[in-house]
């Protein structure tokens, strides 16, 4: 089990890299997430390095293997107080640097300047100033269940709406120019193992290939009167409420209990991991605005974003959520998803919400 936990500790320290790297066609981009506080930086090049001192930033020591058409590997140096990132590059590049607020971060592009990234052209062809091409944003939508879990069962079937509000989701997104993947587009399982299931989609998140990951599911209440939609990030559940929710979308009984602590110690970690911090402010950023502009757009209640023990959240590496998009239980509510025209209202509403994000620059990577 020691050894267990410490290959696990090493892939999650790997896979939340400082700083984390993107590449991209054109331009290969580093995302350093930072500390709130005086964080100050210093950048310099040559001799085919760039290196990049960091103050008021703690790192553990890592040298990342990147081969892209820009850089050939990044190391980070814990150095006292700070931390000091040694880019080894192909050749000249162009450095973009910019900052971002709420969460903390630093953006670095290199692009391969002009006479590196391509061969000498004779003096009579007229120059060619083409930017970089931005990178085509990627989410991943989860319709929950699916197969021999049909999910909640009210006035709906869960399985069934979130698989039609997933789909409806993913054409509107794809009009916008978003790269769409689905855990699911038919009434399957991934494994009749419940375990097994969540973890294989929960690996899907975890990929440098996705930007984002949306899990959709519809709700249910003891009492059959409560309505509105929340959205949840990945951390440790607050209140009884929120918990027994978390065990039920973990499977229910025993099967629930036993996946909501293995997620617990999961979220644990967060605690000390400042990267992981990171992806659960900009998750928490998410589960906020998916939650106000759904609530918008089908005029359903909004009853907040809040931290849970899911296991389907555990491993992302990047903005995470789970979405109750309303409950299908509720004498009004449920029937309302049961209708097509609610459920495109649906759609449009995270539709909203995920370009609102994405244009917030929150997704770098």
């Amino acid at each position: 089990m020691r050894v267990f936990l410490l290959v696990f500790a090493l892939v999650w320290n790997l896979a939340l890299a400082f700083p984390r790297v993107g590449v991209h066609e054109g331009f290969t981009r580093l995302v350093f997430d930072l500390p709130k506080g005086d964080v100050q930086y210093s950048l310099s090049q040559e001799n085919g390095q760039l290196v990049l001192t960091l103050r008021g930033v703690k790192a553990a020591s890592l040298d990342q293997v990147v081969n892209s058409a820009e850089v050939v590997s990044v190391q980070t140096i814990p150095e006292g107080e700070g931390v000091r990132v040694v880019v080894r590059l192909k050749g000249p590049v162009e450095a973009k640097v910019a900052r971002y607020a709420d969460p903390e971060r630093l953006v670095l592009d290199l692009t391969l300047k002009k006479e590196a990234a391509s061969p000498a052209k004779p003096a009579s062809d007229p120059p060619r100033n083409r930017p970089p091409r931005p990178p085509k944003p990627v989410v991943l939508l989860d319709p929950g269940h699916g197969g021999v879990d049909p999910g909640m069962n009210g006035y709906v079937v869960e399985k069934e709406v979130v698989l039609d509000v997933a789909l409806r989701l993913k054409r509107l997104l794809e009009k916008e120019g978003v790269e769409v993947r689905l855990t699911r587009d038919r009434d399957m399982h991934l494994s009749p193992d419940k375990r097994e299931d969540l973890s294989r989609r929960a690996s899907m998140a975890d990929s440098s290939q996705v930007n984002l990951f949306v899990s959709i599911h519809v709700n249910a209440s003891p009492t059959r009167t409560a309505q509105g939609v929340e959205a949840f990030y990945f951390g440790q559940a607050q209140d009884s409420r929120i918990l027994a929710q978390v065990i039920r979308e973990n499977g229910g009984g025993e099967l629930g209990r036993r996946l909501t602590q293995e997620a617990r110690t999961v979220a644990e970690r967060i605690l000390s991991d400042i990267v992981a911090q990171a992806n659960q402010r900009y998750s928490q950023r998410l589960a906020e605005t998916l939650g106000r502009h759904l609530s918008q757009a089908t005029g359903s209640p909004y009853r907040g974003a809040f931290p849970g023990d899911f296991f389907v959240l555990r491993y992302a590496k990047v903005p995470a959520v789970l979405v109750e998009i309303g409950f299908g239980d509720h004498p009004v509510e449920g029937r309302r998803l049961a209708d097509p025209a609610y459920r495109e209202k649906v759609a449009q509403g995270l539709l909203t919400g995920i370009l609102t994000f994405l244009a917030n620059g929150a997704y770098a990577k």
